[in-house]
């Protein structure tokens, strides 16, 4: 699935919960974070499919990413699970909207088996959009309901000034 369909995954899921600002902030990072395996884009093509679903895609990288971002966020166990929970929704999303085919390489480095389903659905398909929709329409929920958008630590100014106009 896209960056964005993610991130607003992470938003929304981060406002399940009773969190704090920074540990919002965390929960989109960490549904961005398996994507940084993404980069092997810039090593070329081969490279790209070769390492994309795998190295950012597994448990062991979900571990230590949700313990960092966890750390780095003075927060609790209990958000730390979410962070894990997050990620693993990342893995279940790209499982089903990447691609018939394209797997996810869950046990790696200690495993190259890659699972996948016979469910998935091609990148461009219009259930990738209807998902991005619904998330769009939570995050505008969200900050009906909350007063609060996913720039409400990377841009205090411009949050506050979306919630004063949606407010109006």
């Amino acid at each position: 699935m896209q960056l964005l369909t993610h991130a607003l995954a992470g938003w929304c899921g981060g406002n399940l919960v009773d969190t704090t600002a920074r540990e919002r902030l965390g929960c989109i990072s960490i549904s961005l974070l398996p994507d940084l395996d993404g980069l092997g884009l810039l090593l070329g093509r081969e490279a790209y499919l070769r390492w994309h679903h795998v190295v950012g895609h597994n448990v062991l990288f979900g571990i230590a990413a949700s313990a960092v971002l966890m750390r780095l966020g003075r927060s609790h166990l209990r958000i730390g699970a979410l962070y894990l929970a997050l990620f693993h929704l990342h893995l279940a999303m790209d499982l089903v909207g990447s691609g018939p085919g394209w797997g996810i390489a869950y046990f790696w480095p200690f495993s190259a088996a890659s699972f996948t389903t016979s469910m998935a659905w091609s990148f461009r398909a219009w259930q990738n959009f209807a998902f991005l929709v619904a998330l769009a329409i939570c995050t505008l929920w969200i900050g009906f309901r909350l007063k609060r958008t996913p720039l409400e630590v990377l841009a205090p100014r411009l949050n506050a000034a979306l919630i004063r106009w949606v407010s109006l």
